[in-house]
């Protein structure tokens, strides 16, 4: 072999590649001749295998160093603050990143030896783009296209000539965002730069060429010079070229005007499929080039022919945006427009809107007539009145009516734009047509009379009517509505009554297995209630079963504050029953540490979390101080929070009868988890006890107090919205209540909203009022769904703004799941039902000035179809309140486009507010019905506000 020739280029280049010198295999290639280069092509293919084996080896031991180094620095993390959590891969990634890590260095040095020796263009083409050669990203850090063009620029001119054609058309279509980081881009540009090459007409390469593009300089012509010239340099200086084409060019200049490609790339670009797309966005380009027109840098006319033959090819309304800008910032001259009239003309009946919106702005600036003569202007307008688009239709109707005062003689040229009007898809347009053509009746001839009559019998019943009357012929009558399927009420469903919880085993066996967490509520609430009972009954057991527990808690957690979760409280008393007095021994000398355990909890923490914790460290307080109760009086008696207040008194009877007194809190919960309505009889056996806790429980069963009452404000943080509570508790003789909403935290998770409707089961609003916290937010985490919804309809209390911006998010996102939930709580009375639909409203409206008309989140049309199930199963009159509150917020005011969802929705509103006997005005309803435009929404409007006030 070769490579065991002492002294050959093969060696060198070998020994430049293993040691991953991109730069030094450029240096060696650059000088060798024709056999060295024919030795080093032919050794070069067979090494792949061999240096992709040594590569991989090499980037194990970088990893591998790269995590030595990031263990130590978790290690002296650690060791100076204490903290023990593991690092995530997530943070490793960053640092990774930061470090700029990259693998496979030996791909740059082959690349450029097999450009500097292959033999043929082709073959160096083919070369740098085998896949053994490919990256997922291109790290700037090891750019090889200098150290290529430096390797080829000593081979002939016509051979780089044919490498930078070749290097051309190999090129694809570049990933959106690519730019000038893609390398196979930035060679075959730069090639083509270099050696003055014509290039090939291949469509990716004007995109690529588009693509590699800085952005424009400003508009100040003294910035104009490229970089590095100076004011005082000859103006060619920097064009100069040596005697090899490429070695001897700068880098491309930063403005695109001045790259020697421009004047060819330019034309290619009204024509290259793609550029569109990849432009649609960009405003700063039609403006640059405009003002290279101006000052004469650019043919003026070739940019325009450019972009009406644009046009003219067709196209969506997004990939022709970028042309619609720069025809706008051209901004032709009446003159211009003349020259290319039957062009503009050609536009106006099929070109996508925003185009024929230009065509027509631009034809109508020459005048009523101007250049076009009558037969020219009849053809516009009946191209526009054609049109789906109404806006269009409409303007072409105006023009219409204008050409028709402008003209003398008989309208006969126009009546076939009249007859196309007539037989619009849009009512508005049919109906301002029919208007127009009782107007200018008079000045039809029979002939022009007949086109219209023709019309008659294409419109829909009843609209050709009054048309028939003046120009005789045949309308189909009006039909009279179509009654839709009978409706008849039915009842509501009710929302399941919620489980009863089944009593625990008494004995060490009853203590839950489970890890105590903050989001198990029952599991919390069973511990509790079995170690109070334990402790009681048989304490020796207790002690024993949670030995294992106090002998993990360790002396120094006695030192820390505050005590953030239920198992260090849990741990905490197990240490105090194996070890009476465990603390006050830990603590002596630390007078800094909280002298109670109510001063342990964290007072930040969101309503859910807090009050169990506070319950917690109730009962630990009590351990400690001896003045445990036999048993608590919050344990709940149903699954979701609810305690039975017969229940309640039995266990507030044996309290008095054994002379305990409650603790604070635990009282409190149990009271706050008592149903709305009591039995009368249950009432009377409160009101006979005559405890402190006895008469607090008798008051609040027949006083209840005041309801909390809640607002949502909207915060905007960075690019996302969230919704704040405010909460007003007012005098709830709830002291647990008043503190876990003062801070206004919301709770996200399921299970931690579930959590919270556990301490509170007769306040659904307070639930929700926290559920909707990142409901308008971007991301998609942390959002309530349709199952909290169904937990509140079993739960008590009235809605308010925050169950109605639940319920309208979780029509929005679950419309099937939401339906029975909804039904439930328009049974129970907690839906407030004009309340969501204003809350849908905001939804919808924030959805479309978030997102594309192509990718709306919500579906309005979903919506729609799931409240009339509702109407249909009950909820009638509670989708009529929807309605109202919908349409109020939702229907487009003055200046606002109305869309076929505006109709529709308004239309289905008609047949709600019939169900439901509604009356009353509505004042946006009464507004629309008013106007005097015909439109599908103006009549739906019209029959709702005939419903509502006949």
């Amino acid at each position: 072999m070769s490579d065991q020739r002492s002294g050959t280029a093969w060696d060198a280049v070998r020994a430049a590649i293993d040691a991953e010198d991109a730069a030094a295999v450029a240096a060696l290639v650059a000088g060798f001749g024709d056999s060295e280069r024919r030795e080093v092509a032919r050794e070069l293919p067979g090494h792949i295998a061999e240096v992709r084996r040594t590569g991989e080896a090499r980037d194990v031991e970088r990893r591998e160093a790269m995590q030595r180094a990031w263990d130590a620095r978790v290690a002296e993390y650690r060791r100076r603050t204490g903290d023990g959590h593991s690092p995530t891969d997530y943070y490793w990634d960053l640092w990774v990143h930061h470090e700029t890590y990259v693998g496979s260095r030996w791909i740059e040095p082959m690349r450029v030896a097999g450009a500097g020796t292959l033999g043929g263009a082709a073959a160096v083409v083919s070369w740098l783009h085998r896949r053994d050669f490919q990256r997922w990203t291109e790290p700037a850090g090891l750019d090889d296209v200098p150290l290529i063009l430096q390797v080829i620029a000593a081979r002939p001119a016509a051979w780089q000539a044919d490498l930078a054609v070749r290097l051309a058309l190999r090129l694809r279509a570049p990933r959106r965002g690519a730019g000038r980081a893609d390398r196979s881009l930035r060679l075959a540009l730069e090639a083509l730069r270099r050696t003055g090459t014509e290039p090939p007409p291949h469509d990716p390469l004007t995109v690529a060429w588009v693509t590699s593009w800085d952005a424009p300089p400003p508009a100040d012509p003294a910035m104009d010079q490229p970089p590095g010239q100076s004011e005082d340099q000859p103006a060619d200086q920097s064009a100069s070229r040596t005697a090899s084409p490429i070695a001897g060019q700068s880098p491309p200049p930063a403005d695109p005007a001045a790259d020697p490609l421009f004047e060819a790339m330019l034309p290619r670009l009204f024509d290259a499929e793609g550029v569109g797309r990849l432009l649609r966005d960009d405003r700063s380009r039609p403006a640059w080039l405009a003002r290279l027109a101006r000052d004469g840098q650019v043919s003026r006319r070739s940019l325009l022919d450019g972009c009406v033959s644009r046009f003219l090819r067709g196209g969506t309304a997004a990939d022709l945006r970028f042309f619609v800008r720069l025809h706008d910032e051209l901004d032709p001259e009446p003159e211009e427009v003349a020259l290319r009239r039957r062009d503009y003309l050609r536009l106006l009946p099929a070109a996508p809107p925003n185009v024929a919106e230009l065509a027509l702005k631009r034809l109508r600036g020459l005048g009523p007539l101007g250049p076009l003569d009558p037969d020219e202007a009849a053809e516009a307008v009946e191209g526009l009145v054609f049109r789906a688009e109404g806006k269009l239709a409409r303007a072409g109707l105006v023009w219409l009516d204008r050409l028709a005062r402008d003209h003398r003689g008989d309208l006969d040229g126009y009546a076939g734009a009249m007859g196309a009007a007539l037989v619009s898809e849009s009512a508005e347009v049919r109906a301002r047509a029919a208007r127009l053509a009782v107007k200018h009746a008079a000045r039809f001839t029979p002939v022009g009379a007949e086109q219209i009559r023709e019309a008659l019998p294409l419109m829909p019943p009843g609209e050709g009517v009054a048309l028939a009357e003046v120009f005789g012929g045949e309308a189909a009558p009006a039909e009279p509505e179509p009654e839709g399927p009978r409706w008849t009420p039915v009842p509501l469903p009710s929302a399941p009554e919620p489980a009863r919880v089944t009593p625990p085993v008494l004995g060490p066996a009853g203590l839950p297995t489970h890890r105590l967490s903050e989001h198990r509520w029952l599991v919390a609430e069973r511990w509790l209630d079995v170690f109070v009972r334990l402790a009681a009954t048989d304490r020796a057991a207790l002690t024993e079963a949670l030995a294992p527990v106090a002998a993990v808690f360790p002396e120094e957690r006695y030192l820390w504050s505050p005590w953030w979760h239920q198992k260090e409280w849990a741990a905490a008393m197990a240490k105090e029953l194996a070890e009476p007095g465990a603390e006050a021994k830990a603590v002596a000398g630390h007078p800094e540490i909280p002298p109670t355990a109510q001063e342990r909890v964290p007072d930040s923490a969101a309503p859910g979390r807090l009050v169990p914790l506070r319950r917690f460290a109730e009962v630990y307080q009590a351990l400690v101080d001896g003045t445990l109760p036999p048993y608590l009086l919050a344990t709940p008696t149903h699954a979701n929070g609810r305690l039975d207040p017969a229940e309640l008194v039995d266990r507030l009877e044996g309290y008095e009868r054994a002379g305990v007194e409650a603790l604070p809190v635990d009282l409190e919960q149990a009271l706050l988890r008592l149903p709305r309505a009591v039995p009368p009889a249950v009432a009377e056996r409160a009101a006979a006890l005559t405890g402190t806790a006895g008469r607090a429980a008798a008051r609040w069963m027949t006083d209840p107090p005041a309801e909390p009452r809640v607002t949502l404000r909207l915060e905007e943080r960075g690019s996302d919205v969230f919704v704040v509570p405010e909460i007003v508790t007012g005098p709830t003789r709830s002291a647990v209540l008043d503190e876990a909403f003062a801070h206004r935290r919301g709770d996200d998770g399921a299970d931690a909203l579930k959590a919270l409707l556990s301490i509170v089961p007769g306040h659904r609003e307070l639930v929700a009022a926290h559920a909707v916290h990142q409901v308008l937010a971007g991301h998609g985490y942390g959002k309530p769904t349709a199952a909290l919804l169904a937990d509140l309809a079993a739960a008590e209390g009235p809605g308010g703004p925050g169950t109605a911006l639940l319920a309208a998010h979780c029509l929005c996102t679950e419309p099937e799941e939401t339906l029975r939930p909804l039904l439930w709580l328009a049974a129970s009375g907690g839906l407030p039902g004009a309340e969501v639909g204003a809350q849908l409203a905001l939804l919808f409206r924030h959805d479309e000035a978030r997102n594309s008309r192509e990718y709306r989140t919500y579906s309005v049309a979903e919506v729609l179809a799931v409240l009339e199930q509702a109407a249909w199963c009950g909820a009638h009159r509670e989708v009529w309140q929807i309605m109202s509150g919908l349409l109020a917020g939702y229907l487009p005011g003055p200046g606002e486009k109305a869309t076929v969802l505006h109709t529709r929705m308004t239309t289905f509103a008609v047949e709600v507010a019939g169900w439901a006997d509604a009356r009353g005005e509505l004042p946006l309803i009464a507004e629309l019905a008013a106007r005097r435009r015909e439109s599908g929404l103006v009549r739906q409007a019209r029959r709702l506000h005939a419903r509502l006030t006949g």
